[in-house]
C-alpha cells in the first residue's frame, strides 16, 4: 500500500457554549463513572476494534487509543498497513460506526466523517473537559520560548505527531521544598509543563530541550488509558531506548542533579 500523509477528523476543537453546571475540575469522589476506561477494560475493546477494522479494510490495523480533545480520529496509511489513532469514546461502538470509521480511513469518505462526528457528539461526556477558563499556559518565558522548542523537537523527533499543549508551570507558593518537579506531562489535560526555575540565563538550552523531549516522549507513548496527572513514575524499556537517542541526555541529567539546590531556591 503506498504511503500517504496523516489525515485526521477534528472534533470539539471550538469552544462549547458555557453551561453553569459544567465542572472545570473532576471531583475527588462522587461515584460517577471515570472519564477514562481502566486499562483492563480498554485493551480488549481496542484489540476488538482493530480486528473489526482490519477485517473490513483487508489490511493490518495498528490502533492507538487517545484522549485528544481536538482530534478524535487520525490515520496514516503505509506499507505496513493502517496506523490509526482513535479517541477512547469509540470503544465498543456499534457496527454502523465501525463501518463509517473504516470508510473514513479507507477512502476519506465525507459522509462517514459525519457519522463519526455525530457519534462523538452524542458521547461527548467521555471527552475530557477543557482547561479552566482564564488560565492559559504561558509559553514564552524571559529566556526560553517553550512553544518554539516544542515545535522544533516535534518536527525533528516525532514527525509532528505529538499534539499537546506546552507552557511554563505556575510558580508554587513560597514554602520551603525539599524536591522540585522540573517538568512533566499531564495525561489528563494533555499538557507539558516546565518549572519556571528553568527559565533563567544560566540554564543551558540543552537542559530545557531535554525536559521538553522527555515529556513529549511520555505523551507519544501515552495510550490514552492513564488517569495519572503527571509523567508515569516508571519508564518502560521502549521509553528508555528512545530517550537514550537524545543528544546530551546524560549531560542534562548531570546538570539537573548538580544544580538541584539552586533550582529549589529559584536562582
Amino acid at each position: 500500500m503506498p504511503s500517504h500523509p496523516t489525515s485526521q477528523l477534528g472534533l470539539f476543537d471550538t469552544a462549547a457554549p458555557e453551561r453553569a453546571d459544567v465542572e472545570t475540575e473532576p471531583r475527588a469522589s462522587t461515584g460517577a463513572r471515570s472519564r477514562l476506561p481502566v486499562r483492563e477494560e480498554a485493551l480488549p475493546l481496542a484489540a476488538d476494534l482493530a480486528r473489526r477494522l482490519s477485517s473490513i479494510l483487508g489490511v493490518p490495523v495498528h490502533l492507538r487509543l487517545t484522549d485528544n480533545r481536538a482530534t478524535l480520529v487520525s490515520f496514516r496509511r503505509g506499507e505496513e498497513g493502517l496506523r490509526l489513532r482513535v479517541h477512547h469514546l469509540f470503544l465498543g461502538a456499534p457496527d454502523a460506526v465501525v463501518q463509517a470509521m473504516a470508510a473514513y480511513a479507507g477512502r476519506a469518505d465525507a459522509q462517514a466523517g459525519e457519522v463519526l462526528e455525530s457519534y462523538a457528539h452524542a458521547h461527548s461526556e467521555r471527552v475530557r473537559r477543557e482547561r479552566r477558563p482564564g488560565k492559559p499556559l504561558r509559553t514564552r518565558g524571559r529566556c526560553f520560548d517553550l512553544q518554539a522548542i516544542f515545535a522544533r523537537i516535534n518536527a525533528s523527533w516525532f514527525d509532528g505527531r505529538v499534539q499537546v499543549d506546552v507552557g511554563w508551570a505556575r510558580k508554587p507558593a513560597g514554602t520551603k521544598r525539599r524536591s522540585i518537579h522540573v517538568g512533566g506531562y499531564d495525561a489528563r489535560l494533555r499538557e507539558i509543563r516546565i518549572h519556571p526555575a528553568l527559565d533563567r540565563p544560566h540554564v543551558p538550552a540543552f537542559v530545557v530541550d531535554y525536559l521538553v523531549f522527555h515529556a513529549m516522549l511520555h505523551a507519544d507513548l501515552d495510550d490514552g488509558t492513564s488517569n495519572e496527572g503527571r509523567c508515569a513514575p516508571e519508564h518502560t524499556p521502549a521509553f528508555r531506548e528512545r530517550e537514550a537517542l537524545f543528544p546530551l541526555r546524560e549531560a542534562a541529567q548531570r546538570w539537573l542533579g548538580d544544580n538541584h539546590a539552586s533550582l529549589l531556591r529559584g536562582r
